[in-house]
């Protein structure tokens, strides 16, 4: 009887260890949106990151294009932004280019607690002359 139940508390904690294991690390919070006839120098909105957990900060594109304006789109370079004092000047955590060849996501890593937003700021490589359409936009931070 004994032995039965040291069998069965044995089993049941091991099962515990590989069900907590099996738990993916969930995001603090995330947000989707679209754009429509951006320019370069748009900024998303704001979110904050009060990094409670370890999640990298990531941004997902889908299906950009110039959306009928202008000449065509194929890459869009977005920088993450975290928001400083109003004395200072906010930092730049990163750049990336995504290419509207297919959905892109790019992890900008585990951020520092703060407020945040993205800025479009090329299209096309360039920094101004372009539209920007972006039917999905997802952030996860």
């Amino acid at each position: 009887m004994r032995r039965q139940r040291m069998i069965a508390a044995v089993t049941g904690c091991a099962a515990a260890a590989v069900m907590a294991g099996a738990i993916p690390a969930q995001a603090e919070g995330n947000w989707s949106s679209s754009m429509n006839g951006v320019r370069t120098g748009f900024n998303s909105r704001t979110w904050t990151d009060n990094n409670n957990d370890s999640v990298s900060t990531s941004i997902s594109l889908s299906g950009c294009s110039n959306g009928g304006m202008g000449a065509p789109v194929d890459n869009t370079q977005l920088q993450l932004t975290r928001e400083t004092s109003i004395v200072e000047p906010d930092e730049d955590r990163g750049r990336y280019t995504f290419h509207c060849s297919s959905s892109a996501s790019h992890a900008f890593g585990d951020q520092p607690k703060g407020d945040y937003h993205f800025t479009v700021t090329k299209i096309q490589d360039a920094s101004s002359g372009y539209y920007l359409k972006v039917d999905s936009v997802s952030v996860r931070y």
